[in-house]
């Protein structure tokens, strides 16, 4: 599976003597996980649009490519070169955003962009191999709600830097998951056709593993992306016998907060029947117990029986509101998450403002350093 890349940028320029003097230009590629970079000329550029018009004949990219300039030339020429340069940046950009994802599923484009190959699909999965690949995966989704975890427990300690750690260790868990989820899901086609082939239905319930996992993987990638904890989710790890079970107990935990108005009319109704209830007979209290326990106008009435009944019904009450009250704690601790995020993504694009304003000052220095040689 190849890297998804997720932004390119054409920044600096350097020019090179051998074999011949040129321009050549750094091609920054920004993938979900790493980045790297590749140095190209206006040639190589030429040559991929050329190549594209080949595979695409009568259509074109959607940015258009800058023009060769011949007379005079670009070479050493300061605004040229930054006017080629902002061109090709737009022209890699715009086939990288086009809705038309043809130009970048081509092969061309995945060599210009030096785009490093994961795992092969064709690894030749036999059905106990498969089995194994599916339960080392098993395991590395439960390691990454393991370092979710341990995010939350630096969270809570002011460990800021412990806990971006535990983050990005898990992002990196979660996209090679990822990727290994479409190499196994290619291999159980293969194995459904090969000889022997599986049975139906051991075929389906292995799409059923698929699918538990990859919900899973969603499930982990949310809660990396969000910063949400798992307190009210259980650990889901798919398996054909728990999927229902962890279904129901999902959806209930899901709709606490819909369900509270009738839960309270029904309490209520129940409440209103035990103080009509007849009583049958009058409770004696123990000489120590008279003077603390007093008779109220909603107990009176009641019997024993009514008198237990009544006092559950009041724990039950008491209960839904630590219900509500936990649920309102819970979203607290979300949109706390949230903004700890958020804070961590300043800071990020902060520390890089930082870096470029370092890197200008030292540029300005190096040409102070060759005005002051030339006065």
């Amino acid at each position: 599976m190849s890297e998804v890349i997720q932004a390119l940028y054409i920044r600096d320029t350097e020019t090179r003597t051998k074999p011949k003097p040129h321009t050549i230009y750094k091609v920054e590629v920004n993938a979900a996980v790493r980045h790297w970079t590749v140095w190209k000329r206006y040639s190589d550029f030429v040559s991929l649009h050329q190549q594209l018009q080949q595979l695409y004949p009568g259509q074109q990219p959607p940015v258009a490519l800058p023009s060769k300039s011949y007379f005079p030339s670009t070479f050493n020429d300061a605004a040229k070169i930054e006017d080629r340069r902002q061109g090709l940046e737009q022209y890699v950009r715009g086939i990288l955003s086009s809705r038309d994802d043809r130009w970048r599923q081509t092969q061309v484009w995945r060599e210009f962009l030096a785009v490093p190959t994961g795992r092969p699909t064709d690894v030749g999965y036999t059905s106990e191999t498969w089995l194994d690949e599916y339960q080392a995966m098993t395991q590395s989704a439960r390691d990454t709600r393991s370092l979710i975890n341990k995010r939350a427990t630096h969270v809570a300690r002011n460990e800021v830097s412990a806990a971006h750690n535990c983050t990005m260790q898990a992002k990196k868990l979660i996209f090679t998951l990822a990727s290994r989820l479409t190499a196994l899901e290619h291999a159980l086609h293969a194995l459904a056709t090969q000889s022997p082939a599986l049975s139906d239905g051991e075929w389906r319930r292995r799409q059923d593993l698929l699918s538990s996992l990859k919900e899973e993987k969603d499930t982990l990638l949310q809660l990396v992306n969000t910063g949400r904890q798992e307190s009210d989710l259980f650990d889901t790890t798919p398996s054909s016998s728990s999927s229902s079970s962890a279904a129901k107990n999902s959806s209930s935990r899901e709709q606490p907060m819909t369900m509270v108005p009738e839960k309270q009319s029904v309490a209520a109704l129940q409440k209103q029947q035990l103080l009509q209830r007849p009583s049958t007979g009058s409770r004696a209290f123990g000489a120590a117990a008279a003077s603390k326990i007093k008779e109220t106008e909603a107990t009176r009435s009641l019997d024993n029986e009514g008198l237990l009944q009544y006092q559950q019904q009041m724990m039950n009450d008491q209960d839904q509101q630590v219900e509500q009250f936990s649920a309102i704690l819970s979203r607290q601790k979300q949109l706390g998450y949230a903004i700890h995020h958020e804070l961590d993504t300043q800071n990020q694009i902060l520390d890089e403002l930082d870096r470029d304003a370092t890197r200008t000052q030292t540029k300005l220095k190096f040409a102070n350093k060759k005005l002051a040689n030339i006065n």
